[in-house]
């Protein structure tokens, strides 16, 4: 139980470090200049968050 904890806590600690929190919306990026990653990273870390539950899901159900 203790190994599915530290699992769990170290799949949240990356996955929350590495989402951009900001207080106020950015300035638009001037012309000629991209605007970022995008939501890309956002949605990757969302992926892997839901197969981590439903992994953990699974694997308890079948005791």
């Amino acid at each position: 139980m203790t190994r599915l904890i530290r699992l769990i806590a170290l799949i949240l600690a990356v996955g929350l470090s590495t989402a951009p929190a900001f207080a106020q919306e950015a300035a638009p990026p001037a012309e000629g200049e991209s605007s970022g990653a995008g939501p890309l990273p956002g949605y990757i870390t969302t992926g892997c968050l839901a197969a981590a539950a439903m992994f953990v899901l699974c694997k308890s159900a079948r005791r």
